[in-house]
């Protein structure tokens, strides 16, 4: 239960894109949710967004493909 509680702290729009992610066909998941704790502790919103756009930046634009 605690591992989704921390997700309250997100900005709306943050929660909607991770609820909306594809799901991951294989091998790992390319977004950890220990990435985005720290989002989570973060209370400005903006700030949180900056930080969201970095790590969505940093993966693949389709995971699943090959």
């Amino acid at each position: 239960m605690t591992q989704i509680m921390w997700m309250d702290n997100l900005a709306p729009d943050i929660q909607e894109e991770i609820l909306f992610l594809p799901n991951t066909v294989r091998g790992r998941d390319p977004i950890k949710e220990a990435e985005i704790r720290p989002i989570a502790k973060t209370l400005d919103w903006n700030r949180q967004r900056e930080m969201w756009r970095a790590i969505k930046d940093s993966q693949p634009v389709n995971p699943n493909q090959t």
